[in-house]
């Protein structure tokens, strides 16, 4: 499955201790998986750095779902990559 993008539900930062739990649900273009996380500590859902600790967490634990653990099974698209300034000639 080709991740295409990727939805967070129900983390919360207004709560007094933090967004703890919820789901990040992986979109492909023909499937998804939704996949409930509890994190121990504190995250702010609108910072960029903890929506990728989310991602990781859905990715590892999506590779351990029997359809999803061969090498190639589950892979992000593209777009999740980083931009690298091309060279100047």
């Amino acid at each position: 499955m080709r991740v295409t993008q990727v939805r967070y539900a129900g983390f919360r930062d207004d709560t007094p201790d933090g967004a703890t739990s919820g789901a990040v649900t992986l979109v492909g273009e023909d499937s998804s998986i939704q996949l409930q996380i509890t994190l121990p500590r504190r995250i702010e859902i609108l910072n960029s750095q903890h929506r990728l600790l989310l991602l990781a967490e859905a990715l590892k634990q999506a590779r351990r779902m029997p359809e999803y653990r061969s090498r190639g099974a589950l892979r992000l698209s593209e777009c999740f990559l980083p931009h690298k300034p091309r060279k100047k000639a």
